[in-house]
């Protein structure tokens, strides 16, 4: 199946193109149109075509410029020019780029149909190769490939036939009955190169046929393992925990590991790494250095359910009616009257928190009932870490008063601005966990919240003050301050690492919003 992607912005001939790709049937699929290359661009991280059919002259982003960065994104792309641009410059400049056809408008049908049937063809028998295009590298490309199929793989973008598609074209053997997620945290005591250590373990790894790994950053490692039964895979998996562990013993870096669930479907690889990622980061908190099985989370989680009620009642019903001078004497109150060995419970003061949390949103919510209780609870859980705060007693004292006091200040506010926090929430943490994932883009974040792109963009903006493009390109820039400090890695391996395929563009970002070069930065923070 070839994915046909159309940028032009004359409406009648986009929708033109469009009603003849579709009309076409066959091996040919319309996924997607835009207006514009930057837009084209955005959308295209998201679909990752196989085709694209393009216009030169388009505002914002023009052809060419669209050209050159969807090839580096996208190394197998095919692509159709039709312009009214006939100089033979602008075919040399679209031949050099990598183009495949060039037409001129007004294109038939026929002409378009046979130049897409042609460039299909071509296709097909590039993925018989690997997919490299002629005058790339064969090994970068092939490594360039493994890493944006690895991305799909754990963050999505591709569906079930495109990721066993991909991983049959570089190689790999995918199709198991059982596969199992897990994840490493490092944490370093000094500034260091990363480099060695993840030479390390892909030298550990080597020729390894039961697992396939990813560097999700400079301090994580994402480790898909597979069996053809559980008791294999959890053998396999475990021996393969302690052979990176044993590898790093000796380097000055603290290793927390956490072991997911096991699962039976490729298309359920990417949820299974959702779910262990963000219970990663509370595993951090908590039982750094260790290994832990996401079972045992599940199970921890379980026995804070099967608490009673800590705060009870009576508390909650002095709350509703308080002002905040009165919240440190009832807080002083419920602390004196439990017993202090509980509270020497991380567990039990964790499940504590929770419940208070829940009786600040009540207390707010009962002065305000038109404002949506996620709103109110995304409010609080944005603001404030009870996982965190749980672990020591003093925090969790002072956290308890604060959400309290916050609480009752809510009550005598007009809240309009919480409006939407519970999906504005979910978005900033599902763009944190994936700003490096190259596919990532506004439609992708605002199909994991629910919303349409244009609704979400709206209030998105709105409610952060800066549109999803900035806010996206400030994360990944200041990961890539990070790795500049820190590491010796090459520009343009950094520029893959935060998400950018195409490193002049990456350094033209960097430049634009810090005021220097990333070589320059690197420079002046070293001296």
């Amino acid at each position: 199946m070839h994915q046909i992607f159309v940028v032009e912005d004359e409406l009648l001939i986009r929708q033109s193109i469009r009603n003849m790709v579709e009309n076409m049937g066959g091996p040919y699929v319309f996924c997607g149109e835009a207006s514009d290359g930057e837009m084209a661009l955005s959308m295209m991280q998201d679909l990752m075509p196989d085709i694209m059919i393009t216009d030169i002259k388009m505002p914002f982003l023009d052809g060419f410029e669209l050209i050159r960065h969807a090839k580096a994104m996208m190394p197998w792309l095919k692509i159709i020019i039709i312009s009214g641009y006939d100089e033979f410059e602008s075919a040399q400049k679209a031949i050099s780029l990598g183009v495949d056809l060039y037409l001129l408008k007004p294109a038939r049908s026929a002409d378009l149909t046979n130049a897409i049937h042609k460039v299909a063809a071509q296709l097909e028998q590039s993925r018989s190769s690997v997919g490299l295009p002629a005058g790339y590298n064969k090994d970068e490309v092939k490594l360039a490939l493994y890493q944006q199929f690895m991305q799909q793989l754990f963050f999505g973008g591709a569906d079930t036939g495109q990721i066993l598609e991909r991983a049959e074209s570089l190689e790999l053997e995918l199709l198991h009955p059982f596969y199992q997620v897990i994840l490493f945290h490092f944490e370093f005591t000094d500034k260091r190169n990363n480099k060695y250590w993840q030479q390390k373990i892909a030298e550990a790894l080597h020729n390894n046929r039961s697992a396939l790994y990813h560097f999700n950053g400079p301090d994580q490692l994402n480790l898909l393992v597979y069996a053809k039964n559980k008791d294999a895979l959890n053998e396999t998996a475990y021996r393969l925990v302690n052979i990176i562990r044993h590898e790093l013993k000796d380097e000055d870096m603290l290793i927390t590991t956490l072991v997911g669930n096991i699962v039976e479907r490729v298309s359920s690889i990417k949820d299974a790494y959702s779910a262990t990622n963000s219970m990663l980061k509370k595993v951090q908190a908590v039982s750094a250095g260790q290994v832990v099985d996401i079972n045992d989370t599940a199970q921890i989680t379980a026995d804070i359910v099967s608490f009673s009620s800590s705060f009870g009642e009576r508390y909650r019903q002095k709350l509703l009616h308080a002002t905040s001078e009165d919240i440190p004497a009832i807080l002083y109150e419920f602390l004196n009257g439990t017993d202090s060995n509980q509270l020497n419970s991380m567990l039990y003061r964790y499940y504590t928190l929770v419940d208070i949390l829940k009786t600040a949103v009540q207390i707010v919510s009962a002065a305000k009932p038109d404002v949506d209780k996620k709103d109110i609870s995304a409010q609080f859980s944005n603001a404030y870490d009870i996982f965190v705060a749980s672990g020591r007693r003093d925090s969790f004292e002072k956290l308890a008063l604060e959400l309290l006091q916050e609480a009752v200040r809510m009550k005598q506010e007009n809240l309009g601005f919480i409006k939407h926090s519970h999906v504005i929430c979910k978005a900033e943490e599902y763009i944190a966990e994936q700003c490096c994932d190259p596919n990532i883009s506004l439609i992708s974040v605002a199909r994991h919240v629910g919303m349409s792109a244009a609704h979400f963009s709206t209030i998105f903006s709105q409610t952060v003050g800066k549109t999803f493009i900035s806010y996206l390109t400030s994360l990944r820039i200041e990961k890539a301050k990070e790795l500049l400090s820190q590491t010796d890695m090459k520009l343009s391996a950094i520029a893959m690492e935060i998400g950018y395929n195409e490193p002049n563009y990456f350094s033209h970002v960097f430049k634009k919003l810090e005021g220097v070069t990333p070589k320059e930065y690197r420079n002046n923070y070293i001296r």
